[in-house]
């Protein structure tokens, strides 16, 4: 059998041994989703200045982030896309939270996201990937929660 990354990420994921501040860290999130035409800068810009004005209101879980805006800032695409990115050091947010993963969510509309999301969370329960993933400090054991 060969490895198959979950379609909802296509090929949005990184791998970061660097030591990133937050503002960092949602721009590099973002940027596949730039390059492949999904969002415009100012949907990262969009983030970040939500979070300097309410907080990191998309902490999910310890460990884990899902930043994302709405979709009149700045998401292009027609369906729903993500982009994940896992920082071996902590990502240090405003009110000390630390992230060691965030996945980007942009949805074209308030209500086409409800299926990916569903599908999201579907795919970290399995086999508590989430908190593996969250855990995980080497690029291959990374691939191997990715392609599993």
């Amino acid at each position: 059998m060969s490895k198959q990354l979950h379609p909802i990420f296509e090929q949005h994921w990184q791998f970061s041994k660097e030591n990133l501040d937050w503002k960092s860290a949602i721009q590099i999130v973002g940027n596949s989703l730039i390059e492949n035409n999904n969002i415009e800068q100012r949907y990262i810009t969009s983030i970040i200045d939500n979070v300097n004005e309410i907080g990191a209101y998309f902490i999910i879980a310890d460990g884990f982030a899902l930043p994302h805006a709405r979709s009149e800032n700045g998401v292009i695409c027609d369906d729903t896309k993500f982009s994940l990115l896992k920082c071996t050091h902590p990502v240090i947010f405003p009110d000390g939270e630390k992230i060691s993963l965030l996945i980007m969510l942009a949805a074209s509309d308030n209500n086409k996201h409800i299926d990916a999301m569903s599908d999201l969370i579907e795919w970290l329960d399995e086999d508590d990937r989430l908190d593996n993933l969250i855990k995980v400090d080497n690029v291959d054991d990374f691939e191997c929660l990715l392609f599993k």
